[in-house]
């Protein structure tokens, strides 16, 4: 199951996330909350910034989170709560440092971000505050060096301290390390059921439909429309819903023109229809695991 909330994450066009550290304590201040979207306490847990990310769609109105200078137009501010009285050289983590459980969980949040946005992993579009001067000389940073340096790993250059982050991102988005660029067959292990037609595909694990409709008895009740991209399924008495993604030809997305009847839509989801494992995990309340060497995604 994801851990960010889906009424955390508004229905808009992203372009980027740029992560932080506070500068404060462990726990999230009204202050922080007003410059970032989400933010990670010490302990794991999730805050929700006063801003909705929707609103760095546009800064023209400066209704917004202002989070990274000169750059916060379609950036998302994931900030952990930590580094207060922090030194850079020589380096001092302060009161209150980065702990490894806030570096994970953020983690976790930025790929579950991506997922949602389809943001591609890189290093301009999944960065440190510390690496935005770097990546795009003309935004400059003021010196800005957070959240690159690793309380328990200080040997770790900003630069090697990016690429940790961004490789945990991309083994957090496909359950392996690397990013899988074309797709991949594997086998999708779903209530103790292999299902082989099964791929990675563009940073997603993702299932057939029909496999699962015949094999679990699951019945589409609705679909909406390509934009939506939604469909309802009954499982037992409890209906769930749940994303897809209509893919032709293995890796092609198929649109659906605009007027077709609902009844041609569940033909088409039937017939070329795939599911987002993630999301398929989070409609059933289950949990998701890869083993790299039989090339196996298992939702148990």
């Amino acid at each position: 199951m994801g851990i960010v909330p889906t009424t955390w994450m508004p229905n808009c066009s992203m372009k980027r996330i740029i992560i932080h550290w506070t500068a404060g304590g462990h726990k999230a201040s009204s202050n922080d909350k007003s410059h970032y979207h989400i933010l990670i306490e010490d302990d794991g847990n999730l805050v929700r910034g006063t801003h909705s990310i929707k609103d760095n769609v546009s800064t023209a109105d400066n209704v917004y989170a202002a989070h990274t200078a000169l750059f916060n137009t379609g950036s998302i501010g994931v900030s952990v709560c930590c580094m207060s009285g922090a030194v850079e050289k020589p380096f001092k983590a302060g009161s209150f440092p980065m702990t490894q459980t806030q570096w994970e969980t953020m983690a976790q949040v930025v790929a579950e971000l991506c997922d949602f946005y389809d943001i591609e992993v890189t290093a301009k579009t999944v960065l440190g505050h510390g690496e935005v001067e770097r990546e795009f000389p003309n935004k400059p940073q003021r010196g800005k060096w957070d959240p690159m340096v690793l309380p328990w790993d200080t040997s770790l250059s900003k630069r090697q301290v990016g690429e940790q982050f961004r490789t945990l991102v991309k083994t957090k988005l496909t359950g392996v390390s690397g990013l899988v660029e074309t797709p991949a067959s594997i086998t999708a292990v779903v209530q103790g059921k292999a299902f082989r037609e099964a791929q990675i595909f563009n940073e997603k694990s993702i299932v057939k439909i029909r496999p699962l409709l015949d094999t679990f008895n699951w019945q589409i009740v609705t679909a909406s429309d390509q934009e939506v991209m939604e469909l309802k399924f009954v499982d037992g008495e409890d209906a769930k819903s749940l994303g897809f993604l209509l893919i032709e030809h293995s890796n092609k997305p198929m649109d659906i023109p605009a007027g077709t009847s609902e009844n041609e839509i569940l033909k088409k989801i039937e017939q070329f229809g795939f599911v987002k494992i993630v999301d398929l995990a989070q409609a059933l309340n289950l949990s998701v695991t890869w083993d790299g060497t039989t090339r196996t995604v298992t939702i148990e």
